[in-house]
């Protein structure tokens, strides 16, 4: 503070001079001394160019911050010795105000990693978008979503859907929007609502984005759930006594042969009935899986031993090779088991002439999860049975129970994971389960 002091004298000194000198020079053309004006002029004219100087100095400082701030740089910091500058007590301020500026970009700048904080905590995604579709932030929530590591602008979403992309352009403040469409992955159904705040003078529409796949998934789950234990309940004590009946029925009655025969329809009807029920109750009381360690090659070695696929080529590709499960390793072998058998049967139904492939591939995605496709090359499954293909007793086939996949699908939920059908086209067939 004592050397901004020195310098601010030094200045008032340059100016007291300038006017001395200014004085002087007038009084020695008043009294015509001209011999004087020898003296005074050039000093005046040093004064003048030392004040000139510091003038320029300081003009020049405001000009550099002023482009500094233009370009967002703060790393700026002027000399503050008097015994190098006259201009040490205008870089002292200078440099206050740049310290100050400091404080207040380092604030603005907790202020926003706070706000980036807030929304990474949300358990939903959450997309802050301009009005030219420009995306100012997007947390992880939002790009897991997306499988996108960064996005800039919605646009870069047309690839998924065209539809969404309208829909993000478009949404209003307190508007909500459903969408659903299809990737690689499967189905994808989102929940939209819109909202609008002022952000750093800016207006920006704050979208929220929820895939209600898994509540879906859920209330299909529960509903089947119930459903089927009251049909249990009420069939199982409708079919007990009339299964007992018709039994002790046939074994007295030797002579009676209508009878006997109608008896023989009853006993064949409950006894179907019982198989359906039985096929009810394996869909809702799948156990709770009993998870241990295991290789997947072993357990897809396993499989196959079992399917005892001779005619049709069987291609398994496992990378790494040493993907190990944590997961019920019998209800895992279920699965894979229901999906190679009904990619077999698909293959040895189909009447083409041609070499018939079954592929096996497992693959350990960007987030750490394996990915296990089971295809086929038999063709294209038709849209009417898509549909209705996971569920239960749902069957294109003669003897089939129509249980193989939806108790495929509920094994797979209970691991915490999704089957769904990820490919179907003519040249292949994909079913593909994901495990967290």
């Amino acid at each position: 503070m004592r050397k901004n002091r020195i310098s601010y004298r030094r200045i008032t000194l340059y100016i007291i001079f300038l006017i001395l000198m200014s004085v002087a020079t007038c009084l020695c053309v008043t009294y015509k001394k001209f011999a004087l004006l020898l003296v005074c002029i050039p000093l005046l004219i040093l004064s003048i160019v030392k004040l000139v100087s510091v003038y320029n100095g300081i003009i020049n400082r405001l000009s550099f911050i002023i482009k500094a701030v233009k370009n967002d740089d703060y790393s700026f910091r002027f000399s503050e010795n008097p015994d190098s500058t006259e201009n040490s007590f205008v870089n002292h301020s200078l440099n206050q105000i740049k310290d100050m500026m400091d404080e207040k970009k380092r604030l603005m700048r907790e202020d926003d990693k706070n706000f980036e904080l807030i929304m990474e905590c949300a358990n939903i995604g959450i997309m802050l978008l301009m009005k030219n579709g420009t995306v100012m932030h997007a947390n992880s929530k939002a790009l897991a979503f997306f499988s996108l590591p960064r996005i800039s602008h919605v646009e870069h979403l047309r690839a998924q859907s065209d539809e969404l992309v309208d829909i993000l352009n478009d949404i209003k403040p307190s508007e909500q929007k459903s969408l659903r469409y299809s990737t690689e992955m499967g189905d994808v159904n989102l929940f939209l609502s819109c909202a609008e705040i002022k952000y750093k003078e800016k207006d920006i529409r704050v979208v929220t984005i929820g895939n209600i796949n898994k509540e879906l998934d859920n209330q299909e789950a529960e509903s089947w759930e119930k459903l089927t234990r009251i049909l249990t309940h009420e069939i199982m004590n409708s079919l007990a006594p009339i299964t007992s009946i018709s039994n002790t029925l046939i074994d007295n009655i030797e002579n009676a042969d209508r009878v006997g025969e109608g008896l023989e329809i009853i006993h064949s009807t409950s006894e179907r009935l019982m198989k359906f029920v039985n096929s009810f109750r394996q869909v809702t009381r799948v156990p709770m899986p009993q998870k241990s360690p295991f290789y997947l090659k072993e357990l897809i070695s396993d499989v196959l031993a079992i399917a005892e696929i001779d005619d049709i080529n069987v291609k398994v590709s496992i990378n790494p090779e040493d993907t190990m499960l944590y997961a019920d390793r019998t209800q895992l072998a279920q699965v894979m088991l229901n999906l190679l058998k009904n990619a077999l049967e698909s293959c040895e139904a189909n009447d083409e002439q041609k070499d018939y492939v079954i592929e096996i591939q497992s693959q350990i995605d960007s987030d750490e999860r394996i990915r296990i496709e089971v295809s086929n090359n038999a063709g294209r499954i038709p849209d009417e049975v898509t549909e209705n293909i996971f569920t239960p007793f749902f069957t294109t086939k003669q003897d089939g129970s129509g249980i193989g996949l939806a108790i495929s699908r509920q094994i797979i939920r209970l691991h915490g994971g999704s089957l769904h059908l990820s490919k179907n086209t003519e040249e292949k067939v994909t079913f593909m389960i994901v495990l967290e």
